[in-house]
């Protein structure tokens, strides 16, 4: 493949393959049909496909030397569209005679809309190399300066070595999976978790979709869509006895937690593990060919670990119950594409994993959709426990606890000259440590050892009584897993392996243990200081930086179909309301078990809300040695407290993340019957003690997303001192600017945002004066002080908090009281009372409810509470989809003679119900080639004639025939429902099995169908273990809100407000008193659908209404009327 360039009459850039060419262009976003004359912002881009020979006499030149090996996609950095390709590659692997793998070793990125950086070579820095000029003898100083290439980080990354590609085969998909000597390039079937460049490809693989069956088949065959993996590939060549054999190991990362070591940890709110990695070890010769395929993975229970400390310790971060579905989900994705899978723990019993190990059990024991024993298999192997004694070679205990389950699972076995599948795999080992790393490795290599035996002894190449350890294909073996386990760590740690050298030698030298000591603090250093910017990238190459967005295939339709979507919005989304309480509490080291009603019920029963979510400082006391040394059991003993307390009455609630640092620390409960609507919760934590040292100072911030509207809630603990404003404003910028969630996303960038926590700042006046009028209590002595509040004074300055706003604050200085009374500071040191503690917010949705302190005796600070009333949007995904499809068949409908052009079919979006050809070219059966031709050299083309006995036809029945051999099963890729036992077996395929005997004894797999999961036996796919939310507008009334206006047909006996509740809405004491600024009645109705309603769920505040009557503009204390559940 080549790339061109031609600039006239517009800028075109073509990748050309033997035959056909593809033609990218930039589009400057016009205006679509309908859309009156609004241009849209996206990058957009216009593609054509067509015979190579028709660019002849259009000007296009070449635009690089290299040859183009693969296109991989297309993206957009700064308004600039870039063609990614591949420009260098070597073949590493080749599984099986006609597939080859080959490792990325350069890429470059061609600009489609800037000529900048066009017939210029790109450094190892990212930097134009510019030639010469005359007279400059190579000295620079007459050259222009050339900016960096946007790409650079890019094209480092992908240029490493960890990322892989194939133009002859899936790459993404298990050799038992695409089948032997299958077709398999087809876009169609590309495994999409294995597959990094998705992002990239996003579109590309659109306007595939929207081709016929025959160009599909073009852009598939001719190398255009290039998929990559990230992993290892390697290829051996060795000698069973007198066998000549290949083997090979192929491993897929899944990109979908992808991110360095201490940046991904455990599952995520879809069920994805970071260092989710499959790999597929595969040995063909020119009789038989085998597979085994394992997988490894982060424990699926939420949990973090800090860099910074010298023993990090695990933090688990949300609650059992909470964590449950999520790990129901993640087995069952498994268990449907893999069958049973035998769980291998190699958690130590230590105490810094062994609270892990625990959940990681109870989970597996407690979940109601899989059957331990049946689903799920587990064994614990504490690898360091077991290796203490007799060193690594002890590993080899693990095979006698997992033998029955490798027998029953068995392995993938095919018939190279009979052209026939003998065995599938029905079953998978999931190996575990904390990173699945160098234990893991060791391991899956002893397994994959024990398998590899299985095999050879089963079709006779080796008898039982042969001693092999030390023959050259053991050796190579065992190399090809230490290379594999050096890989894998180091696209997740940046170094190599511990332990490789054990993996090679089958023994530990001397050179080999300080390696591994020398790689330990190398892992620190770059987790650390290198990792932040390495997890930038990853994020940008998957398309997770904020606003970041794929390029768009150019489509003048879509254009009005999202126009005229965003008219009918109210059809697809519904707007409710929740409750929240926040609350903040400084509580001096304290650990006294106290009775926290008071501070979480105010008013008691009448106000349960739906979020809780609370700020503690001081959990531990503020000693060199506690901040050093962090004690987290003080943050059990607050969430197990705060737990009691919530749940006391007829409401469960769910701890669903815990975020702590030093002394800091911030909970998040929910309603159990709300969790099922938050998604994608993360914490991320910022130090500003002794210049951003230690914990002691800084910020803990946890943030989800409800439906569709983002929370951020941020705990911060400021310098103390009166004089220190400066330093208080410092630690604020530095937490606001350094804190950081996945996908680079920042405080500002959501929807509702709150702090809440100890400010430290004081009040302007003496000591005396302020106790004066606390002592005095005259009327308006709290605004009073409040004018000089320094707090108060910084926001009406700008300083800090900007657009920030703050509830009527009524209550008395929150600081500082001697402990156990409600007596201000009488100690030597008598510290003038202030308004530490605040709770502030932003969010044109959000409503306060009350704001006040609580009459808790348990710290030198008394707690404080704020109540909120927030809307949400939740938008109908099926609707949405739906009304798409109609907007566009309407379109078709009105415009006949547009919709039946090629422009118009390679846009339409597929709506018919018709299946497609699939276009698929048969290959031939593999030859016989030389194992080193093979490996060495191209493989040669294959012809397109159809063989009928090639791979055997479909049959359900895995049960074994008379001579113990699995009947021969179809590879095939769907995977996404239990294997049927009903299916009918050709009579010719039962006699086939009846008559091969390549064996002593039974080979796997065993008589297993695939399980049929509890609660999902009327579902195709079972891919969700939690029901979907409902979003329809007629079930937003399920949120379970009150609206505030609501009328009370008893006449009610008149009562004061209970403490910091008021009779009216709070207004914000810093912003106007524009009725913009609260939601109305209506819009606080979830079932009430009026234009006002939806013009205050935009982003941008709505036009302020006309004053309200009276007697809508006071909210009544009725409105705090016991929740009824639903």
């Amino acid at each position: 493949m080549n790339i061109y360039l031609a600039e006239q009459p517009e800028r075109r850039i073509a990748i050309t393959s033997r035959q056909y060419a593809v033609i990218i262009k930039a589009v400057h976003a016009g205006t679509a049909p309908g859309t009156a004359g609004v241009p849209s912002s996206k990058p957009s881009c216009a593609i054509e496909l067509v015979r190579k020979d028709s660019l002849a006499n259009q000007g296009f030149s070449r635009l690089s030397a290299s040859d183009v090996s693969g296109f991989i996609g297309l993206i957009e950095i700064g308004g600039l569209i870039f063609i990614a390709t591949i420009t260098a590659a070597n073949k590493v692997a080749a599984p099986v005679p006609g597939e080859t793998v080959n490792k990325i070793s350069a890429v470059d990125f061609f600009c489609l809309n800037d000529a900048t950086w066009d017939y210029l070579e790109i450094d190892a820095s990212g930097y134009p190399v510019l030639p010469d000029r005359d007279g400059s003898n190579g000295s620079g100083n007459t050259q222009p300066t050339l900016p960096r290439h946007p790409c650079a980080e890019l094209r480092k990354l992908l240029s490493n070595g960890s990322f892989f590609y194939s133009s002859d085969f899936d790459l993404t998909s298990t050799l038992q999976r695409r089948g032997f000597g299958a077709h398999s390039l087809s876009a169609d079937n590309f495994e999409q978790e294995y597959m990094w460049n998705s992002f990239m490809m996003e579109e590309i693989i659109t306007y595939r979709d929207r081709l016929d069956a025959e160009a599909r088949r073009i852009l598939d065959d001719e190398g255009f869509l290039t998929t990559v993996i990230r992993g290892f590939a390697e290829t051996f060549i060795t000698q069973v006895k007198n066998v000549k054999v290949a083997m090979t190991i192929v491993s897929k990362q899944s990109w979908k937690r992808a991110g360095t070591r201490f940046n991904a940890r455990g599952v995520d709110d879809e069920a994805n593990v970071a260092n989710f990695v499959e790999t597929e070890y595969i040995l063909y010769c020119n009789t038989y060919c085998y597979a085994f395929t394992e997988i490894r993975g982060s424990i699926p229970v939420f949990w973090e670990q800090d860099t910074s400390l010298l023993n990090p310790k695990v933090q688990i971060t949300r609650s059992m119950e909470a964590t449950q579905p999520i790990f129901d989900k993640h087995f069952e994705k498994l268990v449907n594409v893999y069958g049973p899978v035998h769980v291998v723990n190699l958690l130590s019993t230590k105490s810094s994993e062994i609270g892990l190990s625990r959940r990681y059990y109870d989970h597996i024991k407690q979940s109601k959709k899989l059957n331990l024993g049946t689903d799920i298999l587990y064994t614990a192997f504490d690898f360091h426990k077991e290796t203490a004694q007799e060193g690594f070679s002890a590993v080899s205990r693990v095979i006698p606890l997992i033998l029955d389950s490798l027998l029953v699972s068995g392995y993938y076995a095919y018939d190279v000259k009979a052209q026939k599948v003998i065995s599938e795999q029905h079953g998978v080992f999931r190996t575990n440590c904390l990173d699945c790393l160098d234990r893991t490795n060791l391991v899956q290599q002893v397994i994959s050892y024990a398998a590899l035996k299985t095999f050879l002894e089963d079709f006779h190449f080796i008898d039982k009584s042969d001693y092999v350890d030390e023959s050259d294909f053991v050796i190579k073996h065992n190399s090809l897993w230490a290379d594999h386990g050096d890989m894998v760590s180091q696209i997740y740690t940046g170094t190599n392996a511990l332990k490789s050298s054990f993996s090679r030698k089958g023994k530990m030298s001397f050179a080999g243990a300080l390696s591994d000591a020398t790689k330990s603090v190398s892992r620190m250093y770059i987790n650390n200081f290198m990792d932040k910017d390495k997890q930038q990238n990853i994020d940008m190459l998957l398309g997770r930086l904020p606003n970041q967005q794929a390029v768009q295939l150019y489509d003048p339709i879509n254009e009005y179909v999202t126009s005229e979507l965003d008219k009918l919005k109210d059809k697809y989304t519904s707007r409710s309301t929740i409750n929240l309480l926040l609350g903040t509490y400084n509580v001096n080291g304290a650990t006294r078990r106290t009775d926290l009603s008071k501070w979480l019920f105010p008013i008691g029963d009448k106000f349960k809300p739906d979020v809780v979510v609370l700020g503690l400082q001081e959990v531990i006391e503020l000693t060199a040695g506690s901040i050093l040394n962090a004690d987290y059991s003080k943050g059990s003993f607050w969430e197990n407290m705060v737990g009691d307390c919530l749940n006391q009455f007829n409401e469960k609630y769910l701890l669903l993340r815990v975020e702590q640092m030093s002394s800091l620390l911030i909970l998040l409960f929910v309603k159990s019957d709300k969790a099922k609507h938050i998604k994608r919760v993360e914490g991320a934590t910022k130090k500003t003690g002794f210049g951003g040292m230690t914990g002691n100072k800084g910020g803990v911030a946890i943030r989800f997303e409800y439906d569709s509207t983002s929370f951020c809630f941020v705990n911060n603990h400021l310098s103390a001192g009166v004089l220190n404003v400066e330093d208080r404003r410092s630690d604020y910028d530095s937490i606001n600017n350094g804190i950081n969630f996945s996908r680079s996303r920042t405080i500002p960038q959501h929807d509702c945002i709150f702090w809440l926590g100890d400010t430290n700042y004081r009040i302007n006046l003496t000591n005396e004066q302020v106790r004066k009028e606390l002592d005095t209590k005259d009327a308006g002595y709290i605004d009073r002080l409040l004018k000089n509040d320094q707090l108060t004074l910084e926001m009406k300055a700008g300083s800090v908090f900007r657009e920030f706003k703050e509830p009527s604050l009524k209550f008395r200085p929150t600081y500082k009281y001697d402990n156990g009374t409600d007596n201000y500071d009488t100690s030597e040191k008598a510290r003038t009372p202030s308004w530490t503690d605040r709770i502030l917010y932003k969010g044109n949705t959000l409503q306060p409810l009350a704001y006040s302190d609580a009459p808790l005796l348990l710290s030198d600070h008394r707690p404080v509470f704020a109540a909120y009333r927030a809307g949400v949007v939740t938008v109908d995904e099926p609707q949405k989809i739906s009304l798409t499809k109609q907007l566009y068949a309407d379109y078709k409908q009105q415009h006949p003679n547009e919709a039946s052009t090629l422009n118009a079919q390679l846009i339409n979006l597929g709506l018919d119900d018709g299946e497609l050809s699939s276009g698929v070219l048969p290959s031939a059966a593999p030859s016989e080639v030389s194992l080193m031709d093979m490996v060495m050299k191209p493989a040669a083309s294959q012809t397109s004639s159809t063989s009928s006995s090639g791979v055997s036809s479909p049959t359900g029945s895995l049960s074994r025939s008379s001579s113990q051999i699995s009947t021969p099963l179809e590879p095939r890729r769907n995977v996404s429902g239990p294997i049927s036992a009903a299916m009918p077996v050709p009579a010719q395929r039962m006699g086939n099995t009846t008559t091969l005997k390549p064996l002593l004894r039974p080979p796997p797999p065993p008589a297993y169908a695939k399980p049929m999961l509890p609660k999902r036996a009327s579902e195709k796919t079972g891919a969700s273990v939690a029901p979907a939310p409902t979003t329809t507008t007629s079930a937003a009334p399920q949120q379970e809100n009150v609206p505030l206006a609501a009328a009370t047909p008893v006449a009610q006996k008149a009562v004061s407000p209970p403490p910091g509740f008021s009779g009216t809405i709070l207004m914000p004491k810093n912003s106007s008193a524009s009725p913009a600024s609260t939601m109305s009645p209506k819009e606080s109705t979830p079932s009430t659908n009026t234009s006002a309603e939806r013009d205050g769920s935009s982003g941008t505040p709505a036009p302020a209404p006309a004053p309200a009557p009276a007697a809508e503009s006071i909210k009544s204390m009725s409105a705090w009327e016991p929740l009824t559940p639903k």
